[in-house]
């Protein structure tokens, strides 16, 4: 061994109810040690003794005494010495009391209490007073102490494999897993070394937790003292396969092979896998052909399944007729991986066709087995097949799991046909406690409402949020639109009410969908109300909120209030949108405020929007009905010339001026204009005409027309033709 590492003067770093004492003198000293002695070998703790005696010590006249009485102590005595000094009376002990305790727990063969005692050591958070020299350096000290506190190499080394083991089983593999890494390269600088069992358990723990990096540091560390046997390989090449590292894991198992050490199965399946994985199935059945072991059935799974990724189903099924000639009988993972392979590739008969076969071999097809089988339906569209596999496994009480259901779930709702059995397959969901997909539960929610069943809807809602499921935001926003949409405004504020009641995320959609539902009825004051609550939660109102009051309060001709919020959102740094100007610049064409109309028209300019159709057709509807029907024209013309088709509503708005204005000649003329567009004539536009005809005179016209376009099934509203 090499000698210690020197450590630093140590200083408190914990605080004591014991203050520290002056040296005692000799004849007092013997008596100490003499009462120490006696604490450590005789039973019961006489706690009186305990704390007079520990507040004439300091940790280190401890530490020299321990060490001298070391061959007398009874370790449970000892033990209830330490623990009592410790909770107790706080008493500072160091590093190397500890270990001398280790050390006897050890050698009584006392493993369990060895063990609690290091992982509370090694727990800052649990550990007992201790005195280091620095915070930081608690393993470091503790290591050490261990080393120079070892009556003799084999102590040190079962002291070592305890706390190894300790760090990979007793604290998160996070935390415990440097530990024990940090612990063998302090051990490897000081030139000792755990056990090879310990370090292949390491090894194995860092793989298993997929750290191949650490893993190969312990490896390269360990062999500079010990020499690695296949149990020290096979964890190091998974670890590295499973890392991506596997060339570097090919190079390990030659090394392994040059040593001498033959490959377990194990070792071989775990490169095979790797090998597979990484695409290099050629060199996995090249490994497969020079192995020196009998293939496992786990070896064929690896590379069939290798096989069927790359859709090599006839080699698979060689490999396949290869297993049974060899006795090896083919597992449910075997059948599963084929099964899985003709799904994906689209091969649904044959994938039936093995399912079949395994329950002629007496095997039970698994909850794996048939998820895979329905979610290949699924995803290759086969709708009926993949409902009626899951039916038979709901009948089975065959374990189904989230992502089948939700996978017919989702193809049911797409095809839009199957919707009463995807609401009964996902409340059959909800009583298994399996949770719904957010997408899922949002198209189901949407469909619930557009067919006005919002209360089934709100059920499965609750239920969700009963089982403790979180409901996505998207999926709650869905309810509350479709609750408005069925002008049950009342209930969707309760359901907002609930949202922020049970703590759920809430954004603006659901207060600018509320808001918009109350503006629809006409119900301003709710709606500012609201928008009130909005920004009490922290949430300022966008352009969205802004347009709909907007909207709301320009459809009750309160223009005033409009305007004042048009200046209130450019205060707040808010960009108006096209939809903001329609509705106001609608408003004053309908209250034939045109100067006010074409002065917001001319704004959309200043913030580089373009006016579309709707703005455009209020202006047109609004001079029409001032009899404007030049202005009227020269608007339709500024459309054409901005690349803006105008729309039905557009033509009929013209139509019905000048029907009304006794020009049918130019009515007829926006007639002609519609048809060469591909725009046809609806009843709006036949009752203009007639109605036109029959004030102008040409009631024979007007008749004829009437009775021309009845056959089509559309008949002029009211028109007067006799």
């Amino acid at each position: 061994m090499r000698p210690p590492l020197p450590l630093r003067p140590l200083r408190r770093l914990f605080s004591s109810a014991v203050s520290r004492p002056s040296p005692p003198p000799p004849d007092e000293s013997h008596l100490l040690r003499r009462n120490l002695l006696s604490l450590l070998t005789r039973a019961p703790l006489n706690e009186e003794l305990c704390t007079a005696t520990l507040s004439r010590l300091t940790p280190l006249d401890l530490d020299r005494h321990l060490l001298e009485l070391r061959p007398s102590i009874h370790q449970r005595h000892a033990l209830r010495l330490f623990s009592y000094a410790s909770d107790r009376l706080r008493f500072p002990f160091t590093p190397l009391s500890f270990s001398i305790l280790l050390h006897s727990l050890l050698l009584a063969r006392l493993r369990s209490p060895a063990h609690l005692l290091l992982t509370r050591l090694l727990d800052p958070l649990r550990s007992p007073p201790l005195l280091l020299s620095h915070s930081h350096n608690r393993l470091p000290e503790l290591l050490h102490s261990l080393a120079d506190s070892s009556p003799d190499d084999s102590s040190i080394s079962a002291a070592l494999d305890v706390l190894l083991h300790v760090c990979c089983t007793r604290f998160p593999p996070d935390h415990g897993l440097p530990l024990a890494v940090s612990s063998v390269r302090i051990l490897v600088d000081r030139g000792l070394c755990p056990s090879l069992r310990s370090c292949n358990f390491l090894i194995s723990s860092l793989a298993k937790s997929r750290k191949h990096r650490d893993a190969r540091c312990v490896f390269d560390e360990m062999r500079r003292f010990l020499s690695p046997d296949v149990f020290s390989y096979t964890p190091l090449i998974d670890a590295l396969c499973k890392g991506g590292r596997v060339e570097e894991a090919v190079v390990l198992f030659a090394e392994m092979e040059n040593s001498g050490i033959s490959p377990t199965v194990v070792t071989y399946n775990a490169l095979l896998d790797g090998l597979c994985k990484h695409g290099m199935v050629a060199e996995a059945l090249r490994l497969k052909e020079r192995m020196i072991v009998e293939p496992s059935v786990v070896t064929y799974n690896v590379l069939i399944n290798g096989l069927v990724k790359l859709d090599r189903f006839v080699e698979a099924n060689c490999l396949l007729d290869e297993m049974k000639q060899k006795g090896i009988r083919p597992n449910e993972f075997v059948y599963n991986t084929l099964i899985d392979g003709h799904c994906r590739f689209g091969r649904f008969e044959e994938a039936l066709r093995l399912l079949d076969e395994m329950v002629r071999k007496g095997m039970k097809p698994n909850q794996v087995t048939h998820n895979l089988l329905v979610k290949g339906l699924c995803n290759a569209g086969q709708m009926e097949q993949a409902e009626q596999l899951l039916e038979e496994m709901l009948m089975r009480k065959t374990v189904v799991n989230e992502g089948v259901f939700n996978s017919v779930v989702s193809l049911m709702l797409k095809a839009g046909s199957r919707f009463e059995s995807a609401v009964r397959l996902i409340k059959e969901m909800l009583l298994r406690d399996l949770k719904p997909e957010g997408s899922v539960l949002t198209s189901l929610i949407v469909g619930l409402c557009k067919n006005s069943k919002h209360q089934e809807a709100m059920e499965i809602w609750l239920t969700m949020l009963e089982k403790g499921y979180h409901v996505e935001v998207v999926a709650s926003n869905a309810l509350i639109h479709g609750l408005c949409e069925l002008g049950k405004l009342e209930e969707a504020v309760g359901l907002l009410e609930a949202m922020l009641e049970k703590g759920l995320a809430v954004d603006r959609v659901p207060y600018n969908t509320l808001i918009s539902g109350f503006c629809k009825e006409g119900k301003m004051e709710e709606g500012f109300r609201l928008r009130g609550c909005m920004v009490k939660r922290g949430l300022e109102p966008d352009i969205y909120t802004y347009n709909t009051l907007i909207h709301g309060l320009c459809n009750l001709g309160k223009m005033d209030e409009a305007i004042g919020l048009w200046n209130e959102l450019k205060c707040k740094g808010l960009v108006p949108d096209i939809f903001t100007f329609s509705s106001i610049i609608d408003c004053y064409c309908k209250a034939k405020e045109f100067d006010k109309a074409k002065t917001f028209f001319k704004e959309l300019d200043t913030w580089n929007l373009e006016p579309n159709v709707v703005i455009y057709n209020s202006l047109v509807s609004g001079y029409c009905e001032i009899g404007n029907l030049k202005e009227t024209s020269r608007l339709m013309d500024e459309m054409v010339e901005r690349g803006i088709a105008p729309d039905i509503f557009t033509y009929n708005t013209l139509i019905f001026g000048f029907c009304k204005d006794g020009k049918m000649e130019e009515a007829f003329k926006i007639c002609d204009l519609m048809s060469q567009r591909d725009l046809a004539l609806d009843e709006v536009s036949y009752t203009s005409l007639v109605d036109g005809l029959t004030r102008s005179g040409c009631e024979k016209e007007a008749k004829f027309i009437s009775e021309g376009i009845i056959q089509y099934g559309i008949g002029p509203q009211n028109a007067k033709t006799s």
